[in-house]
C-alpha cells in the first residue's frame, strides 16, 4: 500500500519535458520580465528590476524538477583595463573610469581584498574616488565592478605602504546580455522559480 501510493506520489510528481514549452512571465515588486521556452530546446529571456535590464537567448534543458538555461553564444563580460597608476599620498588608493560610450556613475563600486581578511570586501568610492579598508587594515588589490552586477575586470595590486591613483577604462562588452551558465528554475506546478540578484523571481506560463 505504501509502496503504490509512493510510485503514485513520483509519478505525478514527474516533470515532463513535453510540457514546458510556452511563454512564462513575472509582475513582481519593481520587476517585469518573460521566458520563452520553445520546443527545440532554444530560449528567450528579457528581465527588468530596478536599474538592472538583462536579456538572453540560448539552450534550456530539464534536468529532473529543474529547467537550466545556457546562453549561446556567451556574451562578452564587462572587462576594466588599468590605463594609469599615479601617486598619491602614502596609503591612500583612489579609482576613476575613463569617459566611455557608457557614460560615467557614481558612486563607482570595488571588490577589495584587504591584510588580515580572507574574502573580498564590496566597498563603494568617495565623490573624488577614494577607498577606505576597515580601520587596522590596508588595501592589497582593487578589482573594479559593474553597478548592480557582479562582473568586472581582473584585480589590481597595490601596495599597502604606498598610494595609487588608479585610472580605469571600460573595455567593449556585451553589457545588458545575461551570461547564463546552466541557470536553475525550480519547476513549480505552472510556474518556475529563478533566484537570482539576490531575490526569488517567480515565472507562471502566461494565459494562451
Amino acid at each position: 500500500m505504501i509502496a503504490a501510493a509512493l510510485a503514485l506520489l513520483l509519478a505525478n510528481s514527474t516533470v515532463s519535458a513535453k510540457s514546458l514549452p510556452g511563454i512564462y512571465v513575472t509582475s513582481q515588486m519593481e520587476m517585469g520580465g518573460a521566458l520563452e521556452l520553445q520546443k527545440n530546446g532554444h530560449f528567450r529571456f528579457q528581465f527588468d528590476y530596478g536599474a538592472v535590464s538583462d536579456s538572453a537567448e540560448g539552450d534550456w534543458t530539464l534536468d529532473g524538477s529543474t529547467v537550466r538555461l545556457t546562453s549561446n553564444p556567451m556574451p562578452k563580460l564587462p572587462d576594466f583595463a588599468l590605463v594609469s597608476d599615479q601617486p598619491a599620498p602614502p596609503g591612500e588608493v583612489y579609482v576613476a573610469i575613463e569617459d566611455s560610450r557608457f557614460g560615467t556613475w557614481t558612486p563607482l563600486t570595488v571588490e577589495m581584498t584587504v591584510d588580515g581578511i580572507d574574502h573580498p570586501i564590496l566597498s563603494y568610492a568617495d565623490d573624488d574616488g577614494r577607498l577606505h579598508a576597515p580601520d587596522g587594515h590596508h588595501i592589497q588589490a582593487v578589482k573594479m565592478l559593474m553597478p548592480a552586477n557582479d562582473t568586472g575586470g581582473s584585480p589590481v595590486q597595490v601596495g599597502s605602504a604606498s598610494g595609487h591613483r588608479l585610472l580605469f577604462r571600460l573595455e567593449p562588452n556585451d553589457i545588458g546580455t545575461a551570461a547564463l551558465r546552466s541557470e536553475p528554475l525550480a519547476v513549480k506546478g505552472s510556474a518556475m522559480v529563478m533566484h537570482r540578484y539576490d531575490t526569488e523571481i517567480v515565472f507562471r506560463r502566461a494565459k494562451q
